[in-house]
């Protein structure tokens, strides 16, 4: 079942690379829909998971890098449909899915240590994630701009008139 959102979140790498390639409007929204069917089928099988195992799943690794991947879907689709910008789904995706993969190919086993007992450490966790999520995020736009104002740069050194 950890396989269904690395397949779904590979769908959305093409749609969004189409759009990213010809800038169609229709492209950009199915790449939309698409990631936001991805992060649903996730959002499934972390409810699964933690059904199954009666609390969140984060004891083990694979399951640590597959909530994280969630979140940071979240965090993009939040972003994306706030700004209505898709063009950073090209970026973005490839780390989901690289991470995504881990998790999908790992087997994890959760261990029954006390400290999971604690809804503390939940709290701590989600948080964690959240936070680590958001800098990743944080961290692709950053490389983005950065790359954006170097084309910019360069397009101003060529011949054509600068505005100052």
């Amino acid at each position: 079942m950890r396989i269904l959102p690395l397949l779904l979140y590979g769908v959305s790498a093409v749609a969004y690379a189409v759009h990213f390639a010809r800038r169609d409007p229709a492209a950009g929204r199915a790449a939309t829909a698409s990631l936001l069917v991805a992060a649903l089928a996730h959002t499934f099988v972390i409810g699964m998971q933690t059904m199954e195992v009666r609390h969140i799943p984060f004891a083990s690794l694979p399951n640590v890098v597959s909530t994280f991947v969630w979140l940071l879907t979240l965090s993009y689709l939040y972003l994306e449909i706030t700004t209505e910008e898709r063009a950073m789904g090209v970026f973005i995706l490839p780390i989901a899915i690289g991470l995504q993969s881990i998790s999908a190919l790992t087997p994890g086993v959760e261990k029954v240590d006390p400290v999971l007992d604690s809804p503390w450490f939940w709290i701590h966790v989600a948080s964690l994630l959240c936070a680590y999520a958001s800098f990743a995020l944080a961290g692709v736009l950053g490389l983005t701009y950065m790359l954006q104002f170097k084309e910019i740069k360069k397009t101003n050194r060529s011949g054509l008139q600068s505005i100052d």
